[in-house]
């Protein structure tokens, strides 16, 4: 199963853990350790993401950092966590407690940009990181603590769920009913299944780019100054292109820079 599977309809979906005094407690296999953000661990941050297929470019790489963590970079240091591979030294996954600039839902913290590089998924490191996160918003005095995901992500919704996060944007019934069709979760009993999952649209461009790439991608879409374009990232390369439709034919081109 994939990870990220962008031919999933995508619609965000925002869960809350209500109490951090009490959660399950995992701790990560032999070989691996933990170590907090220090200066420089940009470029680790960065790679972690792009091989876990979060994003397909380091500039793209650059621009969320900057976005999400500028107003608390100084707290980054007992806020980002990293997994780290005791045998090569490598950051091998990440996940941050941000401080939010204003309350959502009534918590003032949030889980974010949790990944695990693809060769390390597997391996028992998932719910040890999310243990680990709670801990960190705990010691971080968040008592409550919300979480944005999306239904593209949805192995990792269901872990979410698993370890007690409760959905609270429950007005988008199509991305909890895709939630449900897809785990039948029990804490998604009242939520009424969605069938229809898939994006025909991303579906074709997916079968396109298979034919473009011999090795393994990952691609994301979506709409910026009035263009369509779609980004690619495989073998160390980030790739453009536009995507046109003409009735029900898609058609891709490479944005050459």
């Amino acid at each position: 199963m994939k990870a990220i599977d962008n031919t999933i309809k995508y619609y965000e979906l925002i869960m809350k853990y209500e109490n951090t005094d009490y959660y399950d407690r995992y701790f990560l296999p032999d070989g691996y350790h933990y170590e907090f953000y220090k200066d420089g661990d940009i470029d680790d941050w960065i790679n972690i993401h792009l091989e876990s297929g979060e994003f397909t470019s380091v500039s793209r790489g650059y621009e969320i950092f900057h976005d999400f963590y500028d107003s608390f970079i100084d707290d980054l240091d007992k806020r980002c966590v990293f997994v780290v591979d005791n045998k090569s030294g490598e950051k091998i996954g990440t996940a941050t407690v941000s401080l939010l600039k204003k309350a959502e839902y009534d918590c003032f913290a949030a889980v974010d940009w949790v990944a695990i590089k693809k060769n390390y998924q597997g391996k028992g490191l998932a719910r040890p990181l999310i243990s680990e996160v709670l801990t960190i918003a705990k010691k971080n005095l968040h008592k409550q603590i919300i979480l944005h995901t999306q239904t593209t992500t949805w192995l990792a919704a269901k872990l979410y769920l698993d370890f007690g996060f409760i959905p609270v944007n429950l007005e988008e019934v199509v991305g909890w009913g895709i939630l449900k069709e897809l785990t039948n979760h029990k804490s998604l009993k009242d939520i009424e299944a969605v069938s229809e999952i898939y994006d025909l649209r991303n579906v074709e461009i997916e079968r396109q780019l298979s034919l473009i790439y011999s090795s393994e991608f990952q691609f994301e879409v979506w709409y910026r100054n009035g263009l369509h374009n779609v980004y690619v990232y495989s073998n160390g390369v980030s790739d453009e292109y536009e995507y046109f439709i003409n009735g029900k034919q898609i058609r891709l081109e490479k944005v050459y820079k």
